[in-house]
């Protein structure tokens, strides 16, 4: 029985790590030192802070982390590319979907065993006078972070952008491959 097609290695731990780490420090409200009322005692900006703690758990049931920003503007969260992973025995293929996204707004490095992914869709800029009734297209940042596997070489790793999709490619070292054998129970 191969035990990596049941629990297959988690790419994603650190970018997961970090979602945590942004939810649980939204979520502890400032204290004064020595104290457990919150830093402000106004009422407005007590209300404000249960308006935004009312919002995120809304947002938080549909995976987002933060609720968009008034006046447009757009979170990372609402921008994330989408990415497939396969692996073969001799390398992981990664493709990360970015529409509409240009070349030179991309940038692929490796952080120690992490991978990182960032980018940026420019919006478009329109100086006509018409008035939009919809805009649906996303914008903004973005970052993505992979955790390598044991088994991946970091000198064989190579990246491609075509089409708005990026392609990555990324050895593998047999050797680090963890193997498996029967243990006797006796």
């Amino acid at each position: 029985m191969d035990l990596k097609k049941i629990s297959p290695w988690n790419w994603f731990r650190k970018e997961q790590e970090q979602a945590r780490e942004q939810q649980n420090m939204n979520a502890v409200p400032a204290t004064r030192e020595g104290g457990s009322q919150p830093v402000s005692s106004d009422p407005v900006t007590s209300l404000h802070d249960r308006m935004d703690r009312l919002f995120d758990d809304f947002y938080r049931q549909f995976g987002l982390s933060q609720w968009p920003a008034l006046g447009g503007g757009i979170t990372e969260d609402f921008f994330r590319p989408s990415v497939d992973i396969k692996e073969s025995d001799r390398h992981y293929t990664l493709h990360v979907d970015m529409p509409g996204v240009e070349k030179d707004d991309v940038k692929v490095e490796l952080e120690g065993d992490v991978l990182v992914i960032r980018g940026e869709k420019q919006q478009e800029r329109d100086d006509s006078d018409d008035n939009y009734h919809f805009v649906e297209r996303r914008y903004g940042a973005f970052q993505r972070i992979l955790d390598l596997p044991a088994d991946a070489r970091a000198d064989d790793l190579r990246a491609k952008f075509r089409n708005g999709v990026l392609t990555i490619t990324i050895g593998r070292d047999p050797e680090q491959a963890g193997s498996s054998r029967r243990i006797e129970v006796e």
